[in-house]
Protein backbone atom coordinates (compact mmCIF):
# COMPACT_ATOMS: atom_id res chain seq x y z
CA UNK A 1 0.00 0.00 0.00
CA UNK A 2 1.42 3.64 -0.61
CA UNK A 3 1.73 5.78 2.15
CA UNK A 4 0.42 9.47 1.15
CA UNK A 5 2.16 10.99 4.22
CA UNK A 6 4.93 13.55 3.79
CA UNK A 7 5.44 14.19 7.18
CA UNK A 8 5.03 11.32 9.89
CA UNK A 9 5.95 11.17 13.28
CA UNK A 10 6.05 8.40 15.65
CA UNK A 11 6.24 8.67 19.27
CA UNK A 12 8.19 11.96 19.31
CA UNK A 13 9.40 12.96 22.77
CA UNK A 14 11.85 15.65 23.76
CA UNK A 15 13.04 16.65 27.20
CA UNK A 16 14.89 19.44 28.93
CA UNK A 17 15.99 17.75 31.91
CA UNK A 18 13.38 17.07 33.27
CA UNK A 19 11.26 19.74 31.26
CA UNK A 20 8.79 17.93 29.04
CA UNK A 21 8.95 19.32 25.57
CA UNK A 22 6.57 17.74 23.98
CA UNK A 23 5.60 13.61 24.62
CA UNK A 24 4.96 10.56 22.89
CA UNK A 25 3.22 12.82 19.64
CA UNK A 26 2.03 10.89 17.19
CA UNK A 27 1.45 12.84 13.95
CA UNK A 28 0.59 12.25 10.03
CA UNK A 29 0.35 14.81 7.61
CA UNK A 30 -0.74 13.69 4.28
CA UNK A 31 0.65 14.86 0.96
CA UNK A 32 -0.49 18.21 -0.53
CA UNK A 33 -2.59 19.41 2.56
CA UNK A 34 -1.71 22.48 5.32
CA UNK A 35 -1.70 21.02 8.48
CA UNK A 36 -1.91 23.57 11.39
CA UNK A 37 -0.35 23.14 14.44
CA UNK A 38 -1.65 25.03 17.56
CA UNK A 39 -0.72 26.05 20.67
CA UNK A 40 0.76 29.02 23.30
CA UNK A 41 3.99 29.15 24.18
CA UNK A 42 5.18 26.46 25.85
CA UNK A 43 2.93 23.73 24.42
CA UNK A 44 5.43 22.31 22.53
CA UNK A 45 5.12 23.71 19.09
CA UNK A 46 8.76 24.96 17.68
CA UNK A 47 10.38 21.73 19.95
CA UNK A 48 8.47 19.82 17.71
CA UNK A 49 9.34 21.96 14.61
CA UNK A 50 13.20 21.63 15.64
CA UNK A 51 13.12 18.04 15.71
CA UNK A 52 11.29 17.93 12.87
CA UNK A 53 14.15 20.01 11.22
CA UNK A 54 17.17 18.07 13.09
CA UNK A 55 18.01 20.93 14.99
CA UNK A 56 17.19 19.13 18.08
CA UNK A 57 17.47 15.48 18.80
CA UNK A 58 14.56 13.99 20.34
CA UNK A 59 15.09 12.22 23.62
CA UNK A 60 12.84 9.25 21.83
CA UNK A 61 10.56 8.22 18.53
CA UNK A 62 10.98 8.70 15.16
CA UNK A 63 10.16 11.41 12.24
CA UNK A 64 10.17 10.38 8.46
CA UNK A 65 9.82 13.34 5.52
CA UNK A 66 9.30 12.43 2.29
CA UNK A 67 9.92 8.58 3.70
CA UNK A 68 13.68 9.86 4.23
CA UNK A 69 14.42 9.41 8.08
CA UNK A 70 15.64 12.29 10.13
CA UNK A 71 18.59 11.79 11.47
CA UNK A 72 22.12 13.91 11.86
CA UNK A 73 23.57 11.77 8.63
CA UNK A 74 20.70 12.36 6.64
CA UNK A 75 20.86 15.71 5.17
CA UNK A 76 19.64 14.90 1.57
CA UNK A 77 16.09 15.14 2.57
CA UNK A 78 16.15 18.99 3.14
CA UNK A 79 16.86 20.04 -0.29
CA UNK A 80 13.16 19.82 -0.76
CA UNK A 81 12.25 21.40 1.97
CA UNK A 82 12.00 24.60 2.75
CA UNK A 83 11.78 26.23 6.51
CA UNK A 84 10.76 29.51 8.52
CA UNK A 85 11.87 29.33 11.99
CA UNK A 86 9.91 31.43 14.98
CA UNK A 87 12.43 34.56 15.19
CA UNK A 88 15.26 33.18 13.62
CA UNK A 89 18.72 35.29 13.96
CA UNK A 90 20.13 36.00 10.70
CA UNK A 91 23.63 36.62 10.54
CA UNK A 92 23.97 40.77 10.67
CA UNK A 93 26.58 41.83 8.80
CA UNK A 94 25.72 39.52 5.33
CA UNK A 95 23.34 41.66 2.81
CA UNK A 96 20.09 40.36 2.05
CA UNK A 97 21.63 39.01 -1.13
CA UNK A 98 24.51 37.41 0.50
CA UNK A 99 22.43 35.39 2.54
CA UNK A 100 20.16 34.52 -0.11
CA UNK A 101 23.43 33.36 -1.89
CA UNK A 102 24.60 31.28 1.18
CA UNK A 103 21.27 29.38 1.61
CA UNK A 104 21.11 27.76 -2.44
CA UNK A 105 25.03 27.08 -2.02
CA UNK A 106 24.25 25.26 0.94
CA UNK A 107 20.87 23.37 -0.54
CA UNK A 108 22.79 22.78 -3.50
CA UNK A 109 20.01 23.11 -5.54
CA UNK A 110 18.28 25.71 -8.13
CA UNK A 111 16.21 28.23 -7.15
CA UNK A 112 14.06 28.81 -10.07
CA UNK A 113 11.43 31.14 -8.10
CA UNK A 114 14.65 33.59 -6.26
CA UNK A 115 14.48 36.69 -8.41
CA UNK A 116 10.16 36.60 -8.54
CA UNK A 117 10.13 36.32 -4.88
CA UNK A 118 12.44 39.59 -4.63
CA UNK A 119 10.52 41.51 -6.18
CA UNK A 120 7.17 40.74 -5.61
CA UNK A 121 8.30 41.13 -1.63
CA UNK A 122 9.78 44.24 -2.69
CA UNK A 123 13.17 42.97 -0.70
CA UNK A 124 16.19 45.59 -0.42
CA UNK A 125 19.33 42.84 -1.17
CA UNK A 126 21.87 45.51 -0.55
CA UNK A 127 21.52 46.48 2.79
CA UNK A 128 23.14 44.32 5.47
CA UNK A 129 20.68 42.49 7.64
CA UNK A 130 21.50 44.40 10.59
CA UNK A 131 19.94 47.30 9.66
CA UNK A 132 16.63 45.58 8.31
CA UNK A 133 13.38 46.45 9.62
CA UNK A 134 11.79 42.57 11.58
CA UNK A 135 9.25 42.96 8.20
CA UNK A 136 12.42 43.02 6.06
CA UNK A 137 14.31 40.22 7.54
CA UNK A 138 10.90 38.13 8.23
CA UNK A 139 10.66 38.65 4.05
CA UNK A 140 14.42 37.21 4.19
CA UNK A 141 13.37 34.40 5.93
CA UNK A 142 10.40 33.83 3.67
CA UNK A 143 11.75 33.98 0.24
CA UNK A 144 14.85 31.65 1.11
CA UNK A 145 11.82 29.01 2.30
CA UNK A 146 10.15 29.10 -0.47
CA UNK A 147 12.42 29.94 -3.87
CA UNK A 148 13.51 26.70 -4.42
CA UNK A 149 9.88 25.20 -4.66
CA UNK A 150 10.26 22.73 -1.81
CA UNK A 151 8.10 19.67 -1.72
CA UNK A 152 7.22 20.35 2.15
CA UNK A 153 7.29 23.71 3.78
CA UNK A 154 7.79 23.62 7.58
CA UNK A 155 6.91 27.43 8.83
CA UNK A 156 7.18 28.36 12.40
CA UNK A 157 4.96 31.84 12.84
CA UNK A 158 5.93 32.87 9.13
CA UNK A 159 3.32 35.59 9.12
CA UNK A 160 5.20 37.36 12.40
CA UNK A 161 6.01 41.05 12.19
CA UNK A 162 4.42 41.69 8.67
CA UNK A 163 1.79 44.19 7.98
CA UNK A 164 -1.41 43.04 7.12
CA UNK A 165 -0.93 43.45 3.23
CA UNK A 166 2.67 40.93 3.82
CA UNK A 167 0.37 38.53 6.00
CA UNK A 168 -2.05 38.60 3.17
CA UNK A 169 1.09 38.06 0.14
CA UNK A 170 2.48 35.56 2.33
CA UNK A 171 -1.02 33.37 2.93
CA UNK A 172 -1.47 33.66 -1.19
CA UNK A 173 2.21 32.13 -1.61
CA UNK A 174 1.24 29.21 0.79
CA UNK A 175 -2.25 28.31 -1.16
CA UNK A 176 -0.26 29.12 -4.48
CA UNK A 177 2.48 26.16 -3.27
CA UNK A 178 -0.33 23.91 -2.14
CA UNK A 179 -2.21 23.99 -5.50
CA UNK A 180 1.65 22.81 -6.97
CA UNK A 181 1.28 19.53 -4.31
CA UNK A 182 3.45 21.04 -1.61
CA UNK A 183 2.72 19.74 1.87
CA UNK A 184 2.59 22.26 4.60
CA UNK A 185 3.19 22.13 8.47
CA UNK A 186 2.22 25.51 10.27
CA UNK A 187 2.78 26.63 13.73
CA UNK A 188 0.93 29.84 14.39
CA UNK A 189 -0.90 31.71 17.05
CA UNK A 190 -3.07 33.47 14.80
CA UNK A 191 -6.01 31.47 15.13
CA UNK A 192 -7.80 33.01 12.04
CA UNK A 193 -5.23 32.83 9.53
CA UNK A 194 -5.18 28.75 10.33
CA UNK A 195 -8.89 28.55 9.96
CA UNK A 196 -8.19 30.39 6.83
CA UNK A 197 -5.87 28.11 5.05
CA UNK A 198 -5.68 24.93 6.96
CA UNK A 199 -7.22 21.64 6.12
CA UNK A 200 -6.56 20.28 9.43
CA UNK A 201 -5.45 21.13 12.70
CA UNK A 202 -3.63 19.41 15.99
CA UNK A 203 -3.61 21.20 19.44
CA UNK A 204 -1.11 20.52 21.42
CA UNK A 205 -0.91 21.45 25.19
CA UNK A 206 1.55 21.22 27.71
CA UNK A 207 3.44 19.22 25.95
CA UNK A 208 1.08 16.78 24.47
CA UNK A 209 -1.28 16.60 21.39
CA UNK A 210 -4.61 16.86 22.50
CA UNK A 211 -6.77 17.25 19.31
CA UNK A 212 -6.75 17.07 15.58
CA UNK A 213 -10.16 18.83 14.08
CA UNK A 214 -10.56 18.83 10.01
CA UNK A 215 -11.78 22.51 10.03
CA UNK A 216 -14.08 21.81 7.54
CA UNK A 217 -16.33 20.17 9.44
CA UNK A 218 -16.29 22.94 12.30
CA UNK A 219 -19.86 24.24 11.06
CA UNK A 220 -21.04 20.64 11.71
CA UNK A 221 -19.19 18.86 14.45
CA UNK A 222 -18.19 22.41 16.91
CA UNK A 223 -20.51 24.23 18.98
CA UNK A 224 -21.61 27.92 17.55
CA UNK A 225 -22.27 31.32 19.94
CA UNK A 226 -25.10 33.24 19.27
CA UNK A 227 -24.53 36.73 20.42
CA UNK A 228 -27.60 38.81 20.87
CA UNK A 229 -28.35 42.17 22.46
CA UNK A 230 -31.92 42.52 24.08
CA UNK A 231 -33.75 45.61 24.63
CA UNK A 232 -35.58 44.28 27.91
CA UNK A 233 -33.30 41.72 29.29
CA UNK A 234 -34.29 39.48 32.04
CA UNK A 235 -31.57 38.02 34.46
CA UNK A 236 -33.94 36.16 36.19
CA UNK A 237 -35.60 34.23 32.84
CA UNK A 238 -31.59 33.67 31.64
CA UNK A 239 -31.25 31.25 34.11
CA UNK A 240 -32.92 28.57 32.19
CA UNK A 241 -30.39 28.61 29.15
CA UNK A 242 -28.30 27.21 32.19
CA UNK A 243 -24.59 26.32 31.31
CA UNK A 244 -25.32 27.37 27.20
CA UNK A 245 -25.45 30.87 29.40
CA UNK A 246 -21.65 32.48 28.59
CA UNK A 247 -22.01 35.57 29.28
CA UNK A 248 -24.03 38.41 30.10
CA UNK A 249 -23.54 42.08 30.62
CA UNK A 250 -26.49 43.53 31.10
CA UNK A 251 -27.46 44.58 27.81
CA UNK A 252 -25.63 41.61 25.49
CA UNK A 253 -26.22 37.84 25.75
CA UNK A 254 -23.65 35.34 24.57
CA UNK A 255 -25.53 31.71 24.10
CA UNK A 256 -22.94 28.67 23.27
CA UNK A 257 -25.50 26.44 21.04
CA UNK A 258 -24.16 22.85 20.73
CA UNK A 259 -24.51 20.98 17.41
CA UNK A 260 -26.99 18.67 18.54
CA UNK A 261 -28.91 21.86 19.80
CA UNK A 262 -31.48 24.02 17.99
CA UNK A 263 -31.24 27.67 18.03
CA UNK A 264 -35.34 27.79 18.42
CA UNK A 265 -35.20 26.80 21.97
CA UNK A 266 -32.78 29.54 22.85
CA UNK A 267 -35.22 32.44 20.65
CA UNK A 268 -38.05 31.01 22.40
CA UNK A 269 -36.52 32.31 25.45
CA UNK A 270 -34.58 35.70 24.43
CA UNK A 271 -38.24 36.72 22.17
CA UNK A 272 -40.17 38.08 25.21
CA UNK A 273 -37.18 40.51 26.02
CA UNK A 274 -37.30 42.07 22.66
CA UNK A 275 -33.63 41.55 20.71
CA UNK A 276 -32.73 44.25 18.49
CA UNK A 277 -29.41 42.63 17.31
CA UNK A 278 -28.78 38.94 16.47
CA UNK A 279 -25.21 36.98 15.37
CA UNK A 280 -25.05 33.53 14.48
CA UNK A 281 -21.45 33.29 13.26
CA UNK A 282 -19.74 29.57 11.62
CA UNK A 283 -18.39 27.83 14.27
CA UNK A 284 -14.66 29.70 15.06
CA UNK A 285 -11.44 27.45 15.23
CA UNK A 286 -10.85 30.12 18.15
CA UNK A 287 -13.28 29.21 20.86
CA UNK A 288 -12.98 25.41 20.07
CA UNK A 289 -9.44 26.08 21.03
CA UNK A 290 -10.17 27.74 23.92
CA UNK A 291 -12.21 25.65 25.71
CA UNK A 292 -9.76 23.40 26.75
CA UNK A 293 -7.70 25.75 28.01
CA UNK A 294 -10.51 27.45 30.09
CA UNK A 295 -11.29 23.89 31.30
CA UNK A 296 -7.57 24.34 32.63
CA UNK A 297 -8.22 28.02 33.92
CA UNK A 298 -11.45 26.78 35.61
CA UNK A 299 -10.04 23.22 37.07
CA UNK A 300 -7.26 25.74 38.42
CA UNK A 301 -9.24 28.34 40.41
Amino acid sequence: MVNNNKIQITGLTKYYGSTRGIENLNLEVKSGEIFGFLGPNGAGKSTTIRCIMNILLPTRGGIRINGGIVKRTNSEIYKKVGYIPEAGTLPEHYTSNDFLNYVESMRGVPSPRRKELVRRFKLPLKKKIGELSKGNKQKISIISAFMHEPEVLILDEPTSGLDPLLQQETYDLILEAKSKGCTVFFSSHNLAEVQRICSRVGIVKDGFLIDVVDVNKLNTEVSRVLDVSLRDPDKDKLVALGKNLLDFDGTNVKILVHQSESIERFLEILLPMYPTELSFPPASLEHYFMHFYEDKQQTEG
